[in-house]
């Protein structure tokens, strides 16, 4: 069993990791010609977190990252805070509820995360801007939803497999 410093500074980690992917991926140009689309880099360290310790440890993570990261882009309470908060909360909330009440595998788990992030930031668009439009865009963007939810959680697996063999030969 891990004691709580080890813990702690293991959850600390995870934090500034996703700070890091959310904000390298702020600046990676994507070629697709659609607002909002994102890899979702920052959500692989979310299922990390919710594989290795459990729901409370996950949604902290996703919200420090939030507010953090929105904080050091100088975005706090702006409207790309409020999109990030909208889609971190309904895209944990998705991934919690899909682990802890189906059978879905990792893969699973991350495209319902990676749905629902599209989904809440869509639904804040439309209040903070007004901007019914964007709702013609939400099919595409959950169709795009599935295969960044796949890659995601293919990354987030091969670290907790790699984390699992590390845990095993330490013992």
């Amino acid at each position: 069993m891990m004691n709580k410093t080890r813990k702690m500074m293991s959850v600390t980690m995870l934090v500034a990791i996703s700070i890091l992917f959310h904000l390298i991926e702020s600046m990676i140009p994507i070629p697709v010609p659609i607002p909002g689309f994102k890899l979702g880099l920052a959500n692989i360290v979310g299922l990390i977190a919710l594989y290795l310790y459990d729901e409370k440890i996950m949604l902290s993570v996703n919200l420090m990252r939030v507010l953090l990261a929105s904080l050091l882009r100088g975005i706090l309470f702006a409207p790309g805070f409020w999109l990030s908060l909208s889609g971190v909360l309904l895209s944990s909330c998705a991934a919690i509820l899909a682990k802890k009440y189906s059978s879905m595998t990792r893969f699973g788990v991350s495209c319902a995360s990676s749905a629902f992030h599209v989904i809440g930031q869509v639904i804040a668009v439309t209040f903070i801007y007004n901007q019914f439009l964007m709702g013609a865009l939400l099919p595409i963007l959950l169709l795009l939803s599935i295969p960044t939810g796949l890659f995601t959680g293919y990354l987030a697996g091969q670290v907790l497999e790699r984390l699992a063999i590390e845990r095993n030969e330490s013992i």
